[in-house]
């Protein structure tokens, strides 16, 4: 069988899309480029620091003289640099990873082994954000379309059944699910979750991917419900904030306002538990965002203490409302905020991890990183359980106590 080399660049969607690429090709995974007859790169058009990266990438990769495939939300956004630096290159845009003219969500990825098990929800986003390119490339702005939920149980079944320990729940906006459906019973976040904790038994655990905050509000209720009852769902939620200054969100075209997320974070907390995990998105140096509005980010951060904070420096991309906005902020202040906020986070993440000292937990064990055995607690918080390379516990649950804290990690003795 022809073996395949692949690269994915961005968030766990264009991870499970270009594994589903990889199964509908029929190719087998090589490890390396060296072993492989196909060469394909999963690109993300999120960043422009990000594209610099994966053009030089392309242009090297198109040396090996391999057949090339590059896929992605840049191969939509850049086909002619990219043609330009590979002309061999075979392009696929997001649109076309089943391989017809639409994505119709009818494919979904077969597990292939390992712990973990990304099953994509949907695509789309009900957003339009004036400083994002993925409503282009991938559909936005009121599009959505999603997976049957009868073929994501079974999936998530058939998983489960071959060792699959771990099931991200994937999307552009996990929370807007079935919103074509316009959310009728069955065909939304909750009820999947529901039917999905129902329909297949064993030990595993749920991680819900990142969900637009607006959206989020309308089914938290039920979704925190559903976290309550069940230990099978990880206490952790992703709802990217963006800014702290309402004027700035209004620029952005975020549709709520700084009050009306946090009051979405401490409900979480109320209910959950105030050591339920909350990471977040924020971008700096939007265009007219003034020094007062930083600190009104900075501050917001320090009061809604967010377990993990992906900090961003505003990059223009193309086609978007906000590359053409006045008042463009000069990248030097952009780093500078940069470095001011993630050392805030950093320094908030360990205080935040010092909560669970002391506590227990089962830890689900999904990595061996550099000779660390490191698993997920019940709020998704990332715990080195041992030293050495463990292979065995690969995928086992693990009963531990924490013992200290830093601002990445947790460090926990088994409990025997």
């Amino acid at each position: 069988m022809r073996k395949v080399y692949v690269e994915t660049y961005g968030c766990w969607l264009a991870k499970a899309d270009a594994e589903i690429l990889r199964q509908r090709l029929g190719l087998e995974l090589a490890s390396n480029v060296e072993e492989s007859d196909v060469v394909l790169i999963y690109t993300c058009a999120v960043r422009e620091d990000g594209e610099v990266r994966q053009l030089a990438r392309i242009r090297d990769l198109a040396k090996s003289g391999l057949e090339m495939i590059v896929a992605g939300c840049l191969a939509r956004l850049r086909p002619y640099t990219i043609k330009s630096l590979a002309p061999g290159a075979a392009l696929i845009y997001p649109q076309q990873v089943e391989g017809g003219p639409e994505r119709e969500m009818k494919i979904l990825p077969e597990f292939s082994g390992g712990v973990v098990y990304t099953v994509p929800l949907q695509v789309g986003c009900l957003g339009n954000c004036t400083f994002c390119a993925t409503k282009y490339t991938r559909g936005g702005a009121g599009y959505v379309k999603s997976a049957d939920p009868e073929e994501v149980v079974r999936k998530v079944k058939k998983a489960v059944a071959m060792g699959a320990r771990e099931i991200y729940l994937t999307g552009q906006d996990v929370i807007t699910y079935g919103f074509e459906m316009r959310w009728k019973r069955g065909w939304n976040l909750p009820d999947l979750l529901e039917r999905i904790l129902k329909e297949v038994d064993g030990e595993y655990r749920i991680r819900i991917g990142m969900s637009e905050p607006w959206v989020f509000e309308k089914f938290a209720d039920q979704i925190l419900d559903v976290v309550k009852r069940d230990r099978r769902v990880y206490r952790y939620f992703h709802l990217p904030v963006q800014s702290g200054s309402d004027k700035v969100l209004r620029a952005m075209g975020r549709k709520y306002t700084v009050d009306e997320y946090r009051e979405l974070v401490r409900k979480i907390r109320r209910v959950l538990g105030e050591t339920t995990f909350i990471a977040t998105d924020i971008i700096v140096g939007f265009p007219g965002e003034e020094e007062e509005d930083f600190w009104a980010t900075v501050k917001l951060a320090e009061e809604l203490q967010f377990d993990k904070i992906h900090v961003a420096r505003f990059s223009p991309r193309p086609f978007t409302e906000a590359a053409v906005m006045p008042k463009q902020v000069p990248d030097v202040e952009k780093k500078r905020r940069s470095k001011v906020l993630s050392e805030i986070s950093l320094k908030i993440a360990h205080v935040r991890n010092g909560l669970r000292v002391g506590t227990k937990d089962e830890v689900l064990i999904d990595e061996i990183d550099h000779g660390l055995v490191v698993g997920r607690a019940s709020d998704y918080r990332q715990v080195v359980v041992k030293r050495g390379a463990h292979r065995e516990l690969l995928g086992k649950f693990t009963n531990v106590r924490i013992v200290a804290a830093g601002p990445i990690y947790l460090y926990a003795e088994v409990i025997e």
